[in-house]
């Protein structure tokens, strides 16, 4: 066990460093196009940090034949990921990030309204009010109907990202566009290779120490697979760059959503929602991570949308209460 959790460590490590390195020829981008932060951040910058929860729940389904490990992982990385925003605006709260940012509102506004698709049904299902099985409609053998419309309202978010406004104009770029995508391709590759020997690691540490895959899930691979999140925030956060920091999260958040539905299309035998019906704890805890995250992207929504914080007590209590959610959900859960 010593062994795997030094593996894990290990690659952590190595997904942090190089999604550093990513993070800065983001910037660098940013500095040398006319594309808003906000779409690099909230599409290609989101797309490359969240290839980790993709690649895992690829993993997690068709390798591991472990459907909980994905949803736990997409669901826990989603908790992680506002909890990133949160902490790094405590962190940098001499910025008062969230009354400089002009972007996200919209897209996050689509991620409630993927995070309800998501979780009513199941709930309605959980009280015995609804069969899911007849919910969830199958239109192409395994693949049902919700995963369609969250695939529909990713669609809409990019258009959303690219409406939106930006306010980073600081700085030129000395840099090619030609280095900045060989540097950014060759990083994304460590990401990438990373990423999927992290998720043999996890499966491993959950069956030793006998954890709900979805817990594991939640937990291990959740964390792990935001950290390239992680150090991209503080990276751009840092360059002052907060477009594209908040459209990282919220780029990252609205892609993972839509990874289960992706992975619902090409990686598994039957309407992979049903299996939460028949596993009463993943269930549960998939339930839990839904109604935590539904609350977390509302309050992070009143962040974005209320008038600048004349106090700084007043201007913290969105991250504080994002803070305490996360913490409800460890206590719950264990």
């Amino acid at each position: 066990m010593v062994i795997l959790f030094g593996q894990y460590f290990l690659l952590a490590f190595v997904v942090i460093y190089a999604t550093s390195k990513l993070g800065y020829f983001v910037d660098e981008l940013d500095k040398k196009s006319n594309i808003s932060g906000a779409v690099i951040g909230g599409v290609l910058l989101a797309t490359i940090t969240s290839m980790p929860e993709f690649i895992t729940s690829i993993t997690s389904t068709v390798v591991l034949n472990e459907p909980g490990l994905a949803f736990g992982n997409v669901l826990g990385s989603n908790l992680f990921n506002i909890l990133i925003l949160a902490v790094a605006d405590l962190f940098f709260i001499k910025h008062l990030f969230f009354n400089k940012v002009k972007s996200g509102r919209r897209t996050n506004g689509l991620i409630i309204i993927m995070y309800a698709i998501f979780a009513l049904p199941l709930l309605l299902s959980s009280f015995g009010w609804l069969d899911y099985d007849t919910a969830g409609v199958s239109i192409a053998g395994s693949f049902s109907l919700i995963s369609l419309l969250i695939i529909v309202i990713y669609i809409l978010s990019i258009k959303s990202m690219n409406a939106e406004e930006s306010t980073n104009d600081d700085g030129v770029s000395d840099l090619s566009y030609k280095k900045i995508a060989i540097m950014f391709s060759l990083w994304s590759l460590v990401v990438f290779g990373s990423s999927y020997f992290v998720t043999i690691v996890v499966d491993q540490i959950g069956n030793g120490l006998n954890l709900e895959a979805s817990f594991a899930g939640a937990i291990f691979l959740g964390v792990a697979t935001s950290l390239p999140e992680l150090t991209a925030v503080i990276t751009l956060m840092k360059l002052k760059n907060y477009e594209a920091a908040l459209g990282n999260i919220i780029g990252s958040n609205v892609f993972n959503l839509t990874i289960i539905s992706v992975v619902d299309f090409i990686s598994y035998k039957e309407n992979i929602f049903n299996v939460l019906v028949e596993d009463q704890a993943l269930r549960e805890n998939i339930s839990l991570l839904l109604i935590l995250g539904l609350l977390n992207s509302i309050i992070l929504m009143v962040a974005l949308l209320r008038k600048k914080a004349l106090s700084i007590y007043t201007y913290i209590i969105p991250s504080v209460l994002i803070l305490v959610s996360y913490f409800v959900y460890i206590g719950l859960s264990l």
